[in-house]
Order: C-alpha cells, then sequence, then structure tokens
C-alpha cells in the first residue's frame, strides 16, 4: 500500500469562503480538519469537525456570513483555541475533490492541514492506480503538488496526530540538541527560536511528546 504526501493550492475560484477568510485574516493562527464524514447522498451536505486556533467570535461571524454552512456548534478547548463542528453544502469542485480522494482503495489521513497561502495539505493511502486516477482527476483550478511518496508503514498516524506548532517546536528542539545525548539545548534555548516564554515552549514539548507516544503502534 502506497502513502502520498499532497499540496492542494486552490485560485480565488475553488477556495472555500471559510478557507479564504481564514487564510486573508491576522486572528488565526492554525486551521485544521481532524473529522470529516463524506458519505452523504449527492446533494447533501458534508459533516466535518474542524480544530482552530483564534478568535472565535470572528470565526463564528464569518460562519454565518459564508451562505454555505446548514449548521455547526463551537466548542472551546483552551484560552484560543475550538472545535467546530459543521455542516456544510458543498459547492461542485468539493464534492468533485472529495469523491476523487476517498473512492477506491483510498483513504485520506486526518489532519488536513489549511494554510494561510491557500494549500491544504494531507497524505493519502492506497493502491497505486486508485491514487494516480485520483491526481489525474483534481479540478481545474487546484494546482497539485505531490510530496514524499513511499510504502505505507502507519508513521504518517503519529505526524497527524501534532499540530503545526507542535511540529515546530519539535523541529527546533532537535535541530538544537534539545534531544541529544546528553542534551545540548534547553528548553530556553528552544522558546528563543520559537519566541515564547520557556513555559509555553515545554508544554508545546510535552503535549507532542504525548501526542506521538499514543499515535505509535508499540
Amino acid at each position: 500500500m502506497k502513502t502520498v504526501r499532497l499540496i492542494l493550492r486552490y485560485d480565488a475560484e475553488t477556495i472555500h469562503p471559510m478557507h479564504r477568510f481564514v487564510a486573508d485574516s491576522d486572528a488565526f493562527d492554525e486551521y485544521r480538519m481532524v473529522h470529516g464524514n463524506f458519505t452523504g447522498d449527492d446533494g447533501d451536505d458534508n459533516a466535518f469537525i474542524f480544530h482552530v486556533v483564534g478568535d472565535p467570535d470572528v470565526y463564528e461571524a464569518a460562519l454565518d456570513e459564508t451562505g454555505r454552512v446548514n449548521e455547526y456548534e463551537l466548542t472551546p478547548t483552551g484560552d484560543r483555541s475550538f472545535t467546530v463542528y459543521v455542516r456544510d453544502a458543498p459547492a461542485n469542485v468539493d464534492d468533485r475533490l472529495l469523491e476523487s480522494f476517498t473512492r477506491g482503495s483510498l483513504v485520506a489521513l486526518p489532519p488536513l492541514e489549511y494554510r494561510s497561502d491557500w494549500t491544504v495539505r494531507f497524505s493519502v493511502v492506497g493502491e497505486s492506480e486508485d491514487i494516480r486516477r485520483a491526481l489525474a482527476d483534481v479540478p481545474d483550478g487546484i494546482e497539485t503538488t505531490v510530496g514524499r511518496v513511499g510504502e505505507y508503514d502507519g508513521s504518517d498516524a503519529a505526524a497527524g496526530a501534532l499540530t503545526a506548532r507542535q511540529r515546530e517546536a519539535l523541529r527546533v528542539a532537535r535541530d538544537l540538541g534539545y534531544f541529544d545525548v546528553p542534551r545540548s539545548a534547553s528548553v530556553e534555548d528552544v522558546a528563543g527560536v520559537l519566541d515564547c516564554a520557556p513555559g509555553t515552549a515545554a508544554e508545546h514539548l510535552r503535549k507532542a511528546e504525548s501526542a506521538v507516544m499514543e499515535a505509535l503502534d508499540l
């Protein structure tokens, strides 16, 4: 079974209005789809759960104005983080894209990361032929970049359990030597690169380590 890491770059005609809003706003730091139900009949809305770091009031006001959302519920999970359960009326391009990457042997691995550069980044597992067919069927207006390609070994589960900030903290800590034996960098060093307080850096590292350990099949 193959796994590929994909980057989908949307143009102004194909990007979802909420993705565009979050990407163009200074009120948000992170936007990820962590669960989705793609099994509705044609014409039905789809159900998703997003994890968002940012201003919930700004986000909710934008949801109310999209005209695409039939139902939603925001649940706070921290000082500036929240989850959103949303039922969304898909546009034609959304239906085609979802169909392409969920048919046959394909499984899209959460989370799907929605970036400020109008890209969505995620991994797909499946048979090579199904992956090639899905890539060929990506609608016009969406530019596809294929990242790493390999045999699926379950490693994406651990990476997918991390937030973007946690991955950044782990990368910085690794590069500085925080995980070396003996350790050659401190939490204060990591915090300096991340531009945050040492306590915040330590929390990012603890949560990242916990998430990776939970995701690994030991």
